[in-house]
């Protein structure tokens, strides 16, 4: 029902310490609650509950569950888009639920014109008195209740309302600006007593360590390593292969690293080498996980986080394997399936071989075997890249950008969107075309980019 989760790994680690903490306090507070994951973890440990944020999303649900009023309302500029939905709010349940189902589909509001997105926000309205009744009963039925919740800044929350001896647990986003981004649309059509706050930037999570760490017991997970707590590190999770580790501080001796058992696989077919001239046929063969898995580790960008795949497929031409791709579920559109990853094999030695593998995707035969293992017609791809500049080179001119806008990771500059169609051609018609224009007759154009 939230957006979000803390992996099942770390909830563990934090439950294991907070338990340790009973008979010595009564309350725990919650530092950048966000999802309220931890708060959930911690539900049944005996202890009361505190949170704090700084958005509407968390705010809605921290007031909720603290036992009070939702101070939310309908923008009076929205109102002629929205005002349908104030009959839904009533201060409390129904108010929340319309923050969360908000969340999903307030960010198409006023784009009635795109098909897609037009089509999303009628299915929205039409389905809404259902999903609001189902989201209500979901609520009512959630078994944690806070103390307290404060809708302001961490730090200003720890010096100015928590104890100097209370227990604190905190999980800072791991990019300043993350949850901004992510529930931009509910603070442009929902009108709320928002709190004044600082970014919290590298210095204000400085500040955040120094009132988290001046206390008997507490919990603090980072993404990156603290020189001055490497003596309070007490574990690791790394929730998928090259995965983001998050390192847990805590004033509890107690250590454990957790890393992800990931099935490698060996490919059997040879792969293309550099030097290595290409043959005259591109052709598909269905990879497993653990060989789709074998694959992304060694060729694609470490940068990328990896996703689960629902279908992968290798290209080869010639018997040579060129590169691979993956498709995973649509997730809105039933049509429109979502292309996970696509990657050479041969980056540096060759030039415009990842179009080639993108043109393999496009094609009929990539079409038919997605829409056969997911026994659905599917006519539309869409994909993300993340990238310094604001086109990206791979897919321009096979793909059409459909939104840009600033990457919250902080390794790139932009998150591009890209769409386009599914079986554009047969794969002997895509060779075709790539080779008319990025190949030579006697083979690849040498890659001499640096």
């Amino acid at each position: 029902m939230f957006h979000g989760s803390i992996p099942a790994d770390l909830r563990a680690i934090i439950h294991e310490h907070a338990t340790t903490w009973r008979g010595q306090a009564e309350d725990i507070h919650v530092g950048c609650s966000g999802n309220f994951t931890i708060e959930r973890v911690l539900h049944d440990s005996g202890f009361r509950l505190h949170g704090c944020d700084v958005q509407l999303y968390s705010s809605a649900i921290g007031w909720y569950l603290a036992g009070q009023e939702l101070p939310i309302t309908i923008r009076p500029e929205s109102a002629y888009e929205l005002d349908w939905l104030a009959p839904y709010m009533d201060g409390r349940a129904g108010t929340l639920a319309v923050v969360l189902l908000g969340s999903r589909f307030f960010q198409w509001i006023g784009r009635y014109e795109h098909p897609y997105y037009g089509r999303m926000l009628a299915a929205y309205r039409r389905q809404f008195p259902e999903l609001h009744a189902k989201t209500v009963a979901k609520i009512e039925a959630l078994p944690l209740r806070l103390a307290s919740y404060a809708p302001m800044d961490v730090n200003q929350w720890l010096a100015e309302q928590v104890p100097a001896d209370a227990p604190v647990v905190a999980f800072p986003p791991f990019y300043a600006g993350d949850y901004e981004g992510q529930f931009a649309a509910l603070d442009k059509h929902l009108d709320w007593p928002s709190p004044e706050y600082p970014t919290l930037d590298d210095a204000a999570k400085q500040t955040l360590i120094e009132r988290v760490t001046d206390r008997p017991h507490w919990v603090l997970g980072l993404h990156y390593d603290v020189d001055e707590l490497t003596g309070h590190l007490r574990g690791q999770v790394q929730t998928a292969n090259r995965g983001l580790p998050i390192n847990v501080y805590s004033s509890v001796p107690r250590s454990r690293i957790v890393r992800p058992h990931q099935r490698l696989e060996p490919v059997r077919a040879p792969r293309l080498v550099p030097g290595q001239r290409l043959g005259e046929t591109l052709t598909l063969a269905p990879l497993s996980m653990g060989q789709f898995a074998t694959l992304r580790s060694q060729y694609m960008n470490h940068n990328i986080r990896p996703g689960t795949p629902t279908m992968a497929l290798a290209v080869l031409v010639g018997g040579l394997v060129v590169g691979a791709f993956a498709f995973s579920t649509p997730k809105y559109d039933p049509h429109n399936v979502y292309l996970l990853s696509d990657f050479p094999v041969a980056p540096t030695s060759y030039g415009r071989l990842a179009k080639l593998v993108l043109y393999a995707a496009l094609s009929t035969e990539a079409q038919f075997l997605t829409q056969r293992t997911m026994n659905t017609r599917l006519t539309r791809l869409n994909t993300t890249a993340f990238t310094q500049r604001p086109v990206s080179m791979k897919y321009r001119g096979l793909l059409r950008l459909n939104s840009r806008k600033d990457s919250t990771d902080p390794a790139y500059r932009y998150q591009l969107d890209y769409g386009g169609e599914l079986g554009r051609w047969s794969l002997d018609e895509g060779f075709a075309q790539w080779r008319r224009k990025h190949g030579q007759a006697e083979g690849l154009k040498e890659d001499r980019s640096p």
